[in-house]
């Protein structure tokens, strides 16, 4: 066994849903994700949810796919 308690570099959820603890709201990003990008929020937060894909991080991808739903409408 490993001395080093953290194997990846985010740890990985359990439950379905995000954690609420420390996480900003969806409000909160999409407002942040238009602050910083503008017209391509859509797109910036598309590659954070490919990001968490292949990280292997499921409950991330469904958080920014559904995030990135709310923000293509």
């Amino acid at each position: 066994m490993s001395r080093n308690p953290v194997r990846c570099k985010r740890p990985q959820a359990t439950s379905p849903q995000p954690a609420v603890e420390g996480n900003p709201s969806d409000d909160a990003i999409i407002d942040q994700a238009h602050a910083l990008y503008g017209s391509d929020a859509a797109t910036a937060v598309a590659y954070c949810g490919l990001e968490a894909w292949f990280e292997g991080e499921e409950v991330e991808f469904r958080r920014f796919a559904r995030l990135f739903r709310r923000l293509r409408n």
